[in-house]
């Protein structure tokens, strides 16, 4: 089954080699395209699309409220955003409203491509210098917190698989990693949701950063 793909973003020349390289991809399909936050909502409630491509900087309603008014009535469709801005704010920002992915222009479109599959599968895909800034930003939240880190309720392994989360890597990378199979991974993941409460990946890569775990 193709993909359903909502490519957002108010620069026509983007627009247009986002539609040319993802139109080569055999698994996806694009149903729509948009140049505005407004119109991106609109197509999205009317489209349904499986995933929204979204840029930040929209006129008027920008990429972030327009995926928050997105994901409130659409909770199944996902939202990855490819934008140039990676500033720490708008990061958290995007993370709170519930993105799966936050990919920097200044990689590739390959790099939005292999985002795309990976949030598909429930994964958080952040490009490396978006992890290095919520990781950052976490742990200078953490400055002068003396208090103990709910870290101690975790087992070596869970901490190990926090870890490799929090620098962005896909599960096959983490299964080789601790010499696990993916399916493993799978269930520790399931696992470590369900104790720490978090709905999705994004919670709960922030709740390791914010309590401390992501530090080695």
């Amino acid at each position: 089954m193709k993909v359903k793909l909502l490519l957002v973003d108010d620069h026509p020349l983007m627009l247009s080699g986002l539609r040319q390289r993802i139109a080569q991809v055999p698994h996806f399909t694009i149903v729509g395209e948009a140049s505005t936050g407004e119109l991106a909502l609109k197509l999205a409630l009317k489209l349904r699309p499986d995933l929204v491509v979204m840029n930040i900087h929209l006129p008027a309603m920008n990429g972030i409220e327009a995926t928050r008014q997105i994901l409130s009535a659409l909770p199944a469709t996902k939202v990855v955003i490819f934008s140039g801005d990676v500033t720490g704010t708008l990061v958290d920002e995007a993370l709170r409203a519930g993105v799966g992915g936050y990919i920097s222009k200044r990689g590739s479109v390959e790099d939005l491509i292999h985002a795309i599959d990976d949030v598909m599968a429930g994964k958080l895909c952040l490009s490396p210098e978006v992890n290095a800034i919520v990781v950052d930003g976490y742990q200078k939240n953490l400055v002068g917190n003396k208090a103990e880190p709910s870290s101690s309720v975790f087992s070596k392994r869970e901490k190990q698989l926090l870890r490799l989360m929090t620098k962005g890597q896909r599960n096959t990378e983490i299964a080789t990693a601790l010499k696990l199979s993916v399916n493993t991974i799978e269930t520790y993941r399931s696992r470590l949701m369900k104790k720490v409460g978090c709905r999705n990946m994004v919670e709960l890569v922030c709740f390791a950063i914010r309590e401390g775990i992501a530090v080695p």
